[in-house]
């Protein structure tokens, strides 16, 4: 990155603690929370962390126009909990966003290795029987989707 910044060794990713934000915004269909890694934004648009994965999760007790219910949501924290073990395990990733709604709670990676992760979402398929788990991974080196919640 010109002039002064250089670009971060894609080895030393995961060696700083991660700060994270929370935030609360209205949307048409009720309130939203998202979680913000703000570590993320050291290593946006980095070359080797140009592939985003998002697994979906909805939420088998849906409040519409709401948020989850207290218990579904210490089940989806063991969800995410396992969803990251199995991206780290990929090799160089970072989780960069959750997303909560009354419908679905969402998990948003930047990965560098996307050729596992049909792999990865079928283990988890079978591992996870609480929820429901969507996977898509798309190519994304500008990372838009952290850019559009990046305050």
């Amino acid at each position: 990155m010109w002039p002064f910044t250089k670009q971060r060794d894609i080895a030393d990713l995961g060696e700083e603690e991660e700060q994270w934000s929370v935030y609360e915004a209205s949307t048409a269909e009720g309130p939203m929370v998202f979680r913000i890694n703000a570590t993320a934004k050291q290593w946006a648009k980095h070359p080797s962390l140009s592939i985003r994965v998002g697994f979906a999760v909805p939420l088998n007790a849906q409040v519409p126009g709401g948020l989850p219910e207290p218990a579904e949501n210490l089940q989806l924290n063991e969800v995410e909990d396992r969803i990251l073990a199995a991206i780290m395990a990929t090799g160089p990733a970072i989780e960069v966003l959750a997303i909560t709604t009354g419908t679905f709670k969402e998990y948003i990676f930047y990965i560098q290795n996307g050729e596992t992760i049909a792999q990865v979402h079928a283990q988890l398929q079978q591992d996870i029987s609480s929820h429901e788990l969507q996977c898509v991974a798309s190519h994304d080196p500008e990372w838009t989707v952290y850019a559009s919640f990046d305050q």
